[in-house]
């Protein structure tokens, strides 16, 4: 059975994201005027894309304050 983790959720005039998990897996989803993807990860996977997902939001920001 789907759970939703995230409503689809605008986030820019043309950008849409959205997520959720079905027994072992978690999916996203980002779609925009021109094209969408969807991807779905096993929970390890999931923990590694939101780690690297953390890390260049970390990096963006540090570049942002300078």
């Amino acid at each position: 059975m789907k759970k939703i983790l995230l409503k689809e959720a605008k986030i820019g005039e043309f950008l849409t994201i959205g997520a959720e998990m079905e027994e072992d897996e978690v999916g996203i989803f980002i779609a925009s005027a021109d094209v969408s993807a969807s991807c779905a990860f096993k929970f390890d996977e999931w923990e590694k894309f939101v780690a690297g997902i953390n890390k260049a939001d970390e990096i963006f920001k540090k570049r942002l304050n300078k």
